[in-house]
């Protein structure tokens, strides 16, 4: 650990943050306008507006840790995903797992929970949560600033945010026509467009915004039992939007998103050192299917003097159907497919008073209606009973529905100059079935279940200079229990909620003429029963993935991040993280197993030190880039702490020169080709385990264009 504190002491801390979180479960505001816009874009600028209590503030003026990317900050450093942009956050890791919409999370001691769980943090767009874990693998298209809170934020954001919240702007539409396009062509035989446009249709009233993001590539990663790459793919995601203000207080967006592709995944790889980087061999080639759709209606209706009324209005659907080996070898011996459904839809109504006077106020009420449909095959790929007297087909077939209702309010007062209180309330009411339509022996055909939560916040800040705001805070944070897809005596039939709370202590600053952006916070956070996700294949039985309680863990940690503008167009940044998580009491039956042990796949350590430039060479010409180094610690991939993975330290750079409205630039991904597991399966064979890898070192070029 000391080499750890040593190595944060030499950083120069991160991003100058900032959040304007649109809640999960309690979301939105509306995006900014365009002189938010003008201060968002700015290299370094310490008066960031966001919404993050959703009205509009700026970043160093509120109680929680946020980080902010602005659209500059996203096209400099070739964040073409919410994976790509998390790199840049303190204590969260986000992996691509075993295929792009299954994801191995790291968050303030919080995982994530394979296909059937749920993720541990929020994800929303102009205030419409996104449901279910696909939605997070869409490409960025048309985006304004991504914003990260950290810490429980159940009050405002539901209970999918009990490690925090992440929230995507997209650009205001303009009365003038306006449009960018980049192409990129890159290692693995990859080509990539992303191209925007928008303008009005009415002046004044009537808006539209577009923008389209397409890739297609021959991969990085070979398998060797199969001449298609691993990580081959093509996809294209798209996003359209009309907004409409037919008068000054009534403001109405419906907006339209969509992604197909098709992909390698569910390739793994026979391991039994898990710092040796290993190609799959496997005889048949992942391949994942995806399609999205995500509609949504919003209204704002200003009550002059008084507040606010939004309602927003969602439907989603995703469907991705996975084909893969499922003997991980060279041989022809077993087969698999997966097939799942995520449909919901959502409401919210929520009213929100006026920016003026020492009080500031919400109240919301939210309903969601979320579907999931999972059916897979695990079999021989050689079912004649007389070639094959061994052979079997292990069926899953399972349907789950899920109805939250929720009531939520948090309301701010200014106690006195410079000193602030605020408080937040949220109940859930979850209603859970779950339909097994192929039951083996012993499995019911039916199981339901109840939970009710509450969630809450209560912060105090003060400010004793102007430059200098201090906070403390405490929050609950609720993730809900579920179901296991199978049931055999190595796992159980559902799993609890998880809760947690967290204890903090933070400072926001900026020092020397505003020149530097300094914020850090230290946390507690207590959880009980924590969320576990488990793996095993049994031959000739089936692939089993479990979720289970642990009883009590504990985190401990600081994060720090900074910002100095070391001269005009040039800026460096920097952060730290540290997680300290400890399982203190396991099971009932058994509290002492694992204690002191930490949780699987949360890394203890993160960094981060980057540099962005933006300086004239001539009145025509400009010099553009970013680079970063970041920094993962190590982490152990098994609940008894056997199965680890050292530290990794990648590399990431773009650099281009602006001549007018045109940008050429070179583009680095992982330039020291470091390699790390992004998803394991500990132990899954018994003597060995299964992994998949990130992806290996990608250059090239791209050119952008602005009109």
């Amino acid at each position: 650990m000391r080499r750890y504190f040593t190595w944060a002491g030499c950083s120069v801390a991160t991003l100058a943050a900032s959040l304007a979180c649109t809640p999960a479960f309690a979301q939105d505001v509306s995006p900014p306008t365009d002189t938010q816009t003008s201060a968002l874009d700015a290299s370094i600028d310490n008066d960031i507006l966001v919404t993050a209590r959703k009205r509009t503030e700026t970043v160093q003026a509120i109680a929680d840790p946020i980080s902010v990317l602005t659209a500059k900050t996203i096209q400099n450093a070739d964040l073409r995903t919410l994976q790509d942009a998390v790199r840049l956050t303190p204590n969260l890791v986000v992996l691509d797992g075993l295929y792009p919409g299954y994801k191995t999370v790291s968050f303030r001691g919080f995982t994530t929970l394979g296909r059937d769980g749920e993720f541990p943090f929020a994800q929303i767009i102009d205030g419409v949560v996104q449901p279910g874990q696909m939605n997070f693998q869409q490409e960025l298209v048309n985006v304004q600033q991504i914003e990260v809170l950290r810490g429980p934020q159940g009050t405002l954001y539901g209970g999918g945010a009990i490690a925090g919240a992440i929230n995507i702007v997209t650009r205001e539409p303009t009365n003038d026509l306006e449009g960018s396009g980049t192409f990129q062509w890159l290692t693995g035989n990859e080509k990539r467009a992303n191209v925007s446009l928008t303008g009005a249709l009415i002046q004044d009233k009537l808006f539209f915004q577009a923008g389209v993001t397409a890739f297609h590539r021959d991969g990085l990663i070979d398998n060797e039992a199969n001449p298609l790459k691993a990580d081959f793919g093509k996809g294209i995601t798209s996003r359209a939007s009309i907004i409409a203000k037919p008068t000054e207080d009534l403001r109405l967006a419906a907006t339209v998103s969509t992604t197909d592709s098709r992909v390698g995944g569910l390739w793994l790889a026979v391991i039994q050192d898990l710092d040796s980087v290993a190609n799959p061999a496997e005889d048949q080639a992942g391949i994942v299917r995806t399609k999205l759709r995500n509609y949504s209606f919003k209204a704002d209706y200003t009550i002059p003097d008084f507040a606010t009324f939004t309602s927003i209005t969602a439907y989603s659907r995703g469907r991705d159907y996975t084909t893969a080996d499922g003997d991980f070898s060279p041989a022809s011996i077993n087969t698999q497919n997966v097939r799942f459904v995520d449909k919901a839809w959502s409401q919210e109504f929520r009213l929100t008073s006026d920016a003026d006077g020492p009080f500031k106020w919400n109240v919301g009420f939210f309903y969601q209606d979320e579907k999931r449909i999972e059916q897979s095959s695990f079999r021989s790929v050689d079912q004649n009973p007389l070639t094959n007297p061994n052979a079997f087909n292990a069926i899953n077939d399972a349907k789950r529905r899920y109805k939250t209702t929720a009531l939520f309010g948090q309301a701010s007062y200014e106690l006195a100059d410079g000193l602030e209180f605020t408080g937040g309330f949220r109940y859930d009411w979850e209603r859970q079935t779950f339909v097994n339509n192929a039951p083996g022996p012993g499995e019911p055909p039916f199981l339901k279940q109840k939970f009710s939560e509450p969630q809450g916040k209560a912060s105090l800040s003060y400010r004793p200079m102007q430059d200098l705001l201090t906070y403390v805070s405490y929050s609950r944070g609720y993730r809900k229990g579920g179901f296991n897809p199978r049931n055999t005596q190595e796992t159980l039939q559902s799993y609890q909620p998880e809760t947690a709370d967290n204890y903090e202590i933070g400072f926001k600053s900026t020092l020397f003429d505003r020149v530097v952006t300094f914020n850090g916070a230290l946390f507690y956070t207590n959880f009980n029963g924590q969320l576990l996700q488990t793996s095993r294949v049994l031959p000739g039985v089936g692939i089993f993935i479990a979720i289970s309680n642990i009883e009590k863990t504990r985190v401990k940690g600081f994060e720090a991040e900074t910002t100095v503008r070391v001269a005009p167009g040039f800026s460096l940044s920097g952060s730290i993280g540290y997680s300290d998580v400890n399982i203190r009491r396991f099971l009932p039956e058994n509290p002492t197993a694992f204690r002191n042990n930490r949780t699987p796949q949360i890394y203890g350590f993160t960094s981060q030190i980057g540099a962005d430039l933006d300086t004239p060479l001539t009145d025509d010409i400009a010099i553009v880039g970013h680079g970063d180094l970041t920094h993962r610690g190590s982490v152990y991939w098994d609940i008894a702490n056997e199965l680890r993975t050292g530290p990794r330290t990648f590399v990431n750079a773009k650099l281009g020169l602006r001549y007018g409205a045109f940008q050429l630039s070179f583009v680095g991904r992982n330039l020291t080709n470091e390699r790390t597991p992004a998803a394991v399966g500990p132990n899954a064979l018994g003597n060995a385990s299964l992994a998949s890898f990130n992806d290996p070192r990608q250059y090239g070029v791209e050119l952008g264009v602005r009109f």
